[in-house]
């Protein structure tokens, strides 16, 4: 008994791992709010210094704005019927990058020929601006609803197919020569030999370009469409309240980082332990076959 008052209360095995992951949570969510903060200071400076509520709206002002889209209300209609149009424009242009992304990807990162054919052609589809592809589609197709998410899609592409391409690189060739030996099917080799190390490449690829989708899908919308957040933001700034415009432009960063923090990053986090376990080449054919 005396030895066991000594050595003091049983704590449950990984009750301290548990509280210091909860404590490292905190403090990186406390490290990523100060330089938030800091610019939420500076820029109220500068409002208040400029004295031209307009153009330079004060953090209140703002968030006046931005509280009338959180109860729906505003000028072009619900602010909630604009964002679920936006939202289903990035959707379809993210799902037309991913599934043909993925396709071309393999293929390059596989076959040599394919790679060469596809390489300055995936050049040329990164170093056009996204301004120039939403004109390209305007000529077209017209004020059409699906120039936004053409015009991403266009834009945002080539992430896949560069990044989805150096993951299929990766796998080794005697796998798949393996593979072949064994006679299985194509689809077999895709889901059971390669996809386990695309996970990891594809996870990147649909972080970096679901981001670059909403950031251009905005600049889209502006441009070719009267709908959306990118209306909202054009017909904003048509009257010189950028206050509005600000609160707009908050959303689509929230709508960006929620999409991020609760889809991608738990999916990241459940295929990230793949990466540190080796691969046992006969375990991944007792797999394929």
């Amino acid at each position: 008994m005396t030895l066991l008052r000594a050595m003091g209360p049983l704590r449950r095995p990984g009750a301290g791992v548990a509280g210091r992951s909860r404590l490292s949570g905190m403090l990186r969510l406390g490290l990523g709010l100060v330089p938030i903060t800091v610019l939420v200071f500076l820029y109220q400076q500068l409002a208040v210094s400029k004295s031209r509520p307009r153009i330079f709206p004060q953090v209140g002002d703002v968030w006046d704005a931005f509280y009338e889209i959180l109860i729906g209300h505003g000028e072009l209609g619900s602010s909630y019927d604009q964002i679920m149009v936006t939202s289903l424009r990035i959707v379809s242009a993210f799902a037309i990058s991913f599934v043909i992304g993925i396709v071309i990807g393999v293929a390059a990162g596989r076959n040599k020929l394919v790679f060469s054919f596809v390489e300055n052609l995936v050049w040329v589809f990164m170093a056009v601006p996204s301004v120039v592809w939403v004109y390209i589609m305007i000529v077209g197709l017209g004020l059409n609803p699906v120039v936004p998410p053409l015009a991403v899609a266009a834009t945002v592409m080539p992430q896949f197919i560069v990044l989805v391409a150096e993951g299929a690189k990766s796998v080794p060739d005697d796998l798949g020569e393996m593979a072949r030996s064994y006679k299985t099917s194509t689809w077999q080799r895709f889901t059971e030999l390669f996809l386990p190390y695309l996970v990891p490449y594809i996870i990147a690829a649909s972080r970096t370009s679901f981001a670059t989708a909403v950031k251009i899908m905005l600049v889209a919308e502006v441009i070719g469409t009267p709908s959306g957040i990118g209306f909202e933001v054009s017909y904003w700034d048509g009257k010189l309240f950028m206050g509005p415009v600000i609160a707009w432009g908050i959303t689509m960063l929230l709508m960006g980082l929620l999409v991020d923090n609760f889809i991608f990053s738990p999916i990241e986090r459940r295929v990230s332990g793949w990466k540190s376990k080796p691969i046992d080449a006969a375990e991944t054919m007792g797999a394929v076959i």
